[in-house]
């Protein structure tokens, strides 16, 4: 295996933990909107949620992602996290995403512990 296909294997702690940073912004935004319930996974979203999902998460990791969803058929949480993770890595730009997530997530700790 070449250093650059080491490179893109996804670390599968991290995946897990912004899975599941997505997961909570996705409830959160499907939260403050009448009539939507929480959703179990990404196929559950609305267009109009899903789109809200991106934007949160290109504003909060400094990601760019909205533009590169067509054609994008993931289905659960995880499959968005890996097309990020995807995203970043072809921008050298992995550290920065990992950074921005653990980041968000610990906000999100102290936000809760509050």
């Amino acid at each position: 295996m070449s250093d650059n296909e080491t490179n893109t294997v996804s670390d599968p702690l991290f995946i897990e933990e912004f899975t599941e940073l997505i997961r909570r912004t996705a409830a959160t935004i499907c939260a403050e909107q009448p009539d939507i319930p929480e959703p179990e996974e990404l196929s559950d979203l609305d267009s109009f949620s899903m789109v809200q999902v991106v934007l949160d998460l290109e504003n909060a990791l400094g990601v760019k992602v909205l533009e590169q969803l067509e054609g994008f058929g993931g289905r659960t949480f995880r499959e968005l996290a890996e097309l990020i993770e995807e995203l970043a890595h072809r921008e050298d730009a992995s550290a920065a995403l990992v950074a921005a997530v653990k980041e968000r997530i610990a906000e999100d700790s102290v936000d809760t512990a509050r």
